[in-house]
């Protein structure tokens, strides 16, 4: 699992591993550390998230634009509606073709809470935003989301056949 979270942040097999086995052995040399105040894997998601994220910014070469994109009105049932025309295999490589492209921040915790599975306390204690920064963070990346695949995806006029339109 960590191995997999690894690699969502950093999209490179071989540097997920490596960070995989740091935070593991992070882990290991810390042990006496932990204070049993949060869950186990909870405090081994946060070592390995700060070991991605340390990665990340060492490789980080591209400028990044400072100025937060503008975003149209959001709308989580015509996204669905959008995606349910698609077949399940489309979906999910859009979709990680999408999640790949997210700033670091926001795909580390869209990962954390779709596919790990991890409340919103556990992603805060994982990456030390507060509660409120991870919502906000969730609902930024969902908006870039939409703002992807929306773009992307035909609408339904286009998939209706030329012969049955009008």
């Amino acid at each position: 699992m960590i191995y997999s979270f690894a690699l969502k942040m950093v999209k490179v097999p071989e540097d997920a591993e490596e960070i995989a086995h740091d935070a593991f052995v992070k882990a290991f040399q810390s042990l006496g550390s932990f204070k049993n105040k949060c869950k186990f894997s909870t405090w081994v998601y946060r070592i390995a998230f700060n070991q991605s994220v340390s990665h990340l910014r060492k490789k980080k070469l591209d400028v990044v634009s400072l100025n937060e994109p503008r975003f149209s009105y959001f709308e989580l049932s015509e996204t669905e509606n959008v995606l349910s025309r698609l077949d399940e295999q489309e979906r999910q490589t859009m979709l990680q073709k999408a999640v790949d492209k997210l700033p670091d921040d926001e795909r580390g915790v869209i990962t954390l809470f779709y596919l790990q599975e991890c409340s919103i306390k556990e992603i805060a204690e994982i990456t030390a935003y507060s509660e409120s920064n991870v919502k906000i963070k969730l609902f930024r990346a969902r908006k870039r989301l939409w703002e992807m695949l929306k773009n992307t995806v035909p609408s339904s006029a286009d998939s209706v056949p030329a012969g049955e339109k009008g």
